[in-house]
């Protein structure tokens, strides 16, 4: 829901800080009455949709040696010690196979009584060479990946009345772009993804193979972020001069540079790099695809032809 308010949110700096105060209060409130952290688990939409990107990440965290997991004692990497505290996200390491519920704070590093845990490198997205089979995953990916080609429709497009109606929370216009942003992202993305998957039979349900097959979204998702991001990025790079010399507003000039005008910057690359970011995602996606339909033994085409006609979609809203 914190997505339908993301135009205010963006641009309106009250707002911003009034909504981030908020949650902050949140997590502690929560913190007073549940272990661990709770609003980072099940409330905070920020590290719910950095969880879903973790697997791409080059790195991991993993137990050494299963068989010294079963024979510990006490399971202080979980419950905590002397050493260090249980497990803030209440994960218990011996059974973690993916990055998306790890906080990486280390902490089952600390309290790990055999040194049994590590950080190790890894390819990128290692994590999706088993898919997903949770349908909350699913619909993360489908978010991420609608609300930034409605993003890129409102924020970068020409229309106008689009950029009213998401602007002016509590107007009709607005209820009306609620709606059709929710319809996008939780029916017509989904409806359309449902279609072409169903035509491809096999001994799986159509719910398991949706939730695995969705795991292709996720790299492309991630690159429609990247591209949107780059437009808001290199044209306002010039701002980060003036921010070093005065970091909080308060008049100074550490490195004579406080006063510099705004002026876009690496606009004549921001369309190639815009590209190379779309179709790099579009390339990792259909090889995502494949690994996934290849574990639901299905054809990864529907998938890629999905993922195809979605970035051209956004190839044209963004160029």
């Amino acid at each position: 829901m914190l997505a339908l308010f993301s135009s205010v949110l963006l641009t309106t700096p009250n707002i911003t800080g009034i909504v981030l105060a908020a949650m902050l209060f949140a997590a502690i409130g929560l913190s007073t009455v549940f272990e661990r952290r709770a609003f980072c688990r099940y409330l905070c939409p920020v590290g719910g949709f950095i969880g879903l990107y973790s697997q791409t990440a080059p790195i991991e965290l993993r137990i050494k040696d299963k068989q010294v997991c079963v024979t510990c004692e006490g399971k202080p990497c979980y419950n905590g010690s002397v050493a260090g505290y249980g497990c803030p996200w209440d994960v218990f390491p011996g059974g973690l196979t993916k990055n998306t519920y790890c906080g990486l704070c280390m902490e089952c590093i600390r309290t790990c009584p055999h040194d049994n845990i590590a950080i190790n490198l890894r390819p990128f997205s290692a994590d999706f060479a088993k898919p997903s089979t949770r349908m909350d995953e699913a619909f993360k990916a489908f978010i991420m990946l609608g609300s930034a080609i409605i993003y890129a429709g409102v924020l970068l497009g020409p229309w106008g009345m689009f950029k009213d109606a998401a602007y002016n929370v509590g107007s009709s216009s607005w209820f009306i772009y609620a709606i059709v942003f929710l319809a996008i992202i939780f029916v017509v993305l989904p409806g359309l993804f449902t279609l072409g998957i169903q035509t491809a039979k096999n001994t799986l349900s159509l719910k398991q193979r949706f939730a695995s097959l969705s795991t292709a979204l996720i790299p492309l998702g991630l690159m429609f972020w990247v591209a949107f991001s780059l437009s808001f990025v290199l044209t306002n790079v010039s701002y980060i001069f003036a921010a070093l010399s005065d970091p909080l507003g308060l008049g100074w000039n550490l490195f004579g540079t406080a006063n510099t005008a705004w002026q876009p910057m690496l606009t004549s690359i921001l369309a190639p790099a815009q590209t190379l970011a779309l179709v790099g995602g579009l390339i990792w996606s259909a090889r995502t695809a494949q690994k996934a339909a290849g574990e639901v033994k299905v054809s990864p085409i529907p998938v890629i032809i999905y993922c195809f006609i979605a970035t051209s979609l956004m190839l044209w809203l963004l160029l």
